[in-house]
């Protein structure tokens, strides 16, 4: 009795179209708790504290649930955000942390 060549052929089509799916339903898993981490992250209350060119903390914002939003301008790449009533704009380094 001889087998058909391509009757080894099928059963591997089909472990990879199985080994495929499973990759692609993995993938999904993973981007979704990432969606959902950053959901968090972004409801979370967060503190923005701005440093000095030495590295002292110079002054430290409790912006509650606002989002930094860092930008573009003629004088280089800066962030501002919303703190006690109004907008703040710099240049400084600064660091971004949930409470």
């Amino acid at each position: 009795m001889s087998l058909h060549p391509n009757a080894l052929a099928r059963p591997s089509r089909i472990v990879l179209a199985i080994a495929g799916l499973s990759l692609v339903t993995s993938c999904a898993r993973i981007d979704e708790k990432l969606n959902q981490l950053g959901r968090s992250w972004d409801n979370s209350p967060k503190t923005v504290t701005l440093f000095s060119v030495s590295g002292a903390p110079v002054r430290t914002y409790d912006i509650g649930r606002s989002k930094v939003t860092r930008a573009e301008g003629g004088d280089g790449s800066y962030i501002y955000f919303y703190a006690n009533g109004k907008y703040i704009q710099t240049n400084m380094p600064y660091v971004v942390e949930a409470r």
